[in-house]
């Protein structure tokens, strides 16, 4: 996802650059392999950031920005990028106003996010509602241009991945907060995992469904 992400990026990259939702640095390599005035990386969470700073050589243009990017504020950005970010954002909508007014008059977005195909296995099995918001594409369009961005490139991407059991696809989705499994019984998720088992198992294992769109945005001046 993060390698499909930088093949929208600009070449060269403009001066200034904001990535939101870094985490442990997956998509921020990429951006690194390009010289830039000011790169910006934020993260909600200080464990990931450390990471990031642990694992990766950061130079000294390099600002780390701890903190909800729903909540922090951001000027004369060039290009803003966010990868599997938007879908855990409370209204996804004002963040992109907000994005938007961070960015310059000729000021870029890119993102990608899940689609609601994404798990549909898993949640018609446990008939369980998606914890994290899960747009179709036209409502990210509505989105988009109500924010003031036009859309200059868009692309959705159908994965189906597969794990050696329920069990591990289950560990996977907690792992990332994407399965509130927790709040099952026991009886319950031994069931779940029965019943996935007989549904979606193949001589490769058991499969999930990924649906990953991908933006490039520009300021609709």
């Amino acid at each position: 996802m993060a390698e499909r992400l930088a093949s929208l990026l600009p070449a060269p990259l403009p001066d200034n650059v904001l990535e939101i939702g870094c985490g442990t640095g997956l998509f921020t390599r990429h951006l690194l392999t390009q010289p830039v005035k000011q790169l910006i990386l934020n993260d909600i969470a200080s464990g990931m950031l450390e990471i990031l700073s642990n694992s990766l050589i950061l130079p000294q243009n390099v600002t780390i920005t701890p903190g909800n990017a729903e909540r922090l504020h951001f000027e004369n950005m060039d290009l803003i990028c966010a990868n599997a970010v938007f879908q855990w954002f409370r209204d996804p909508q004002e963040t992109l106003i907000k994005l938007n007014r961070a960015l310059t008059t000729n000021g870029s977005l890119i993102f990608s996010t899940f689609g609601p195909k994404t798990l549909i296995e898993f949640r018609q099995t446990a008939d369980l509602v998606s914890p994290i918001g899960l747009h179709k594409k036209d409502e990210w369009e509505a989105m988009i241009h109500e924010s003031g961005f036009a859309i200059k490139f868009w692309d959705v991407e159908i994965r189906k991945i597969f794990f050696s059991s329920s069990m591990t696809l289950l560990k996977n989705l907690q792992q990332i907060g994407a399965a509130p499994i927790r709040m099952m019984k026991t009886g319950g998720l031994r069931k779940l995992m029965r019943d996935y088992d007989s549904r979606f198992s193949t001589t490769q294992g058991v499969y999930a469904t990924w649906e990953l769109y991908y933006f490039s945005l520009v300021r609709d001046n």
